[in-house]
């Protein structure tokens, strides 16, 4: 059985933060670079399109992590096998966290729909893999 240390998750829950932002951010970078727009309508389809703001995705990206983090926490302190009940919210969680981008309308494309979904996707596999890699006990 492994064994997790809530002490190590309070510096990795915020070094996966950083990395799971860096991750995104690259990935934002190489598909502007290829010709991704990332227009969107925010506040009802009525409004213009513009562009993704960098800080939504700093912002999107800090709350998933500590999200994640306070959830492990939580299962480290009730719990004395916390990996399966993890990795099963975080799945739920990313399922739903899709519901967002594929919600997106006006002259949100699908291009940035899923653009916007392989971010979600990178945050979780960066977020989920590192808090159990950094917090587990050697």
């Amino acid at each position: 059985m492994e064994k997790f240390s809530a002490r190590r998750l309070l510096w990795a829950g915020p070094f996966t933060a950083g990395l799971a932002i860096l991750a995104n951010l690259l990935f934002y970078a190489v598909t502007k670079a290829l010709g991704a727009q990332y227009r969107m309508t925010l506040g009802g389809p009525s409004k213009p399109a513009i562009p993704l703001p960098v800080l939504a995705i700093i912002l999107a990206t800090l709350v998933a992590a500590f999200g994640a983090m306070l959830v492990f926490a939580l299962l480290l302190k009730i719990t004395h096998v916390p990996l399966p009940p993890f990795l099963s919210i975080s799945a739920a969680a990313l399922l739903v966290s899709f519901g967002g981008p594929l919600s997106l309308t006006g002259e949100t494309g699908l291009a940035t729909k899923l653009l916007l979904s392989s971010m979600h996707l990178i945050s979780a596999i960066v977020i989920v893999g590192g808090m159990i890699f950094f917090s587990r006990e050697r």
